[in-house]
């Protein structure tokens, strides 16, 4: 490692205000990095770094800014983490793909290619777990999950930035799962799931699970990934599994509605013709799911487990106690509003 340290000083963070640039922010101070950062709100005042860290925080529309002022902003960092974009669970307006493609692949490509041509050496994408499940399982892509408009630019935005990097700036790309974790002032996604619970005396749950990892994890991983300084590499990140019924069980401890709820795990040709019903309702509403539901439903109903060995062993991620991240996040996203 310590050829790396010479290699790697200071690291770029895109997005040091959101929650997995925070947390990257914060693991590489804790590895001696000096960090720059530029995002559009402030942190909240206790979370703010000290003189001490090294952290130069930027309030700027850093995607207004021209190319030049962008390669001004990056010249002088060797490490590169993109942490902006959007997550499948925005339902946009028809075309998905159009979205997806201007709020993902545009930014990314333009920038990746701009800190090229800064000089970054090492670049890393915050990327999806959907497009490992889109590479590598055949059931789903029997079924076109790898063509969804989501899944698709999520693919696309890797491979640009690749592209962007031949030659000059290894690009590597973390696929992220279900991510865990509190951050004062942000709201999780998951406060959707337990207002969707919150009340319900009856709620079908489907019949999978998906990988986890937590937002201090992720930070971890990110910095490690530019000190590998691999290029075209994908690592499907992940530190533990939760099925979906255990994630509603917890949900309803959160609410203390453990009696009052029943949860009844239903299948995917059990649930796939009210999915149905729900996808034509929302084509007549003129919006799109980045994952069309009866797809989603096909994703929901798999086991999307990811090996944690990547993630522990070449990453180097410390191990937490994910039960009890889960449950503090659950907590955090029933009382915060």
């Amino acid at each position: 490692l310590g050829d790396v340290m010479k290699k790697l000083k200071n690291i770029f963070v895109l997005g040091g205000a959101g929650f997995l640039g925070y947390h990257t922010i914060k693991e590489a101070t804790n590895r001696g990095y000096s960090v720059k950062t530029v995002d559009i709100v402030e942190l909240p005042e206790n979370l703010q770094f000290k003189k001490k860290d090294n952290v130069e925080f930027i309030i700027q529309n850093f995607f207004d800014l021209s190319d030049e002022k962008i390669i001004d902003l990056i010249s002088g960092c060797d490490g590169f983490v993109y942490a902006g974009g959007v997550d499948e669970r925005i339902v946009p307006q028809k075309p998905a793909y159009k979205f997806f493609y201007e709020k993902n692949v545009l930014p990314t490509q333009r920038i990746a290619r701009l800190a090229r041509e800064a000089g970054v050496k090492n670049f890393v994408l915050l990327g999806s777990h959907t497009v490992e499940f889109a590479e590598n399982n055949m059931d789903l892509r029997k079924h076109y999950y790898h063509e969804e408009p989501y899944v698709e630019t999520r693919l696309i935005q890797e491979k640009l930035a690749m592209y962007e990097g031949d030659g000059a700036m290894n690009v590597s790309v973390l696929r992220l799962p279900y991510i865990f974790g509190t951050m004062e002032g942000k709201v999780p996604l998951w406060s959707m799931y337990v207002d969707m619970l919150r009340g319900q005396e009856f709620m079908p749950v489907t019949t999978g699970g998906a990988a986890t990892i937590s937002a201090s994890q992720v930070g971890q991983a990110a910095i490690s990934a530019l000190e590998n300084g691999k290029h075209r590499l994908a690592y499907p990140v992940a530190t533990g599994y939760i099925s979906y019924e255990d994630f509603y069980k917890k949900i309803l401890e959160e609410l203390g509605q453990e009696d009052s709820t029943e949860l009844q795990v239903m299948s995917f040709d059990e649930l796939e013709e009210a999915y149905r019903e729900d996808e034509k309702l929302t084509d007549q509403q003129g919006v799109e799911h980045g994952i069309r539901q009866v797809n989603m439903l096909r994703a929901n109903s798999m086991e999307f487990r990811l090996p944690t060995e990547l993630a522990y062993d070449e990453l180097r991620v410390r191990e937490e106690d994910t039960d009890k991240i889960i449950k503090e996040t659950l907590n955090w996203s029933n009382t915060q509003k």
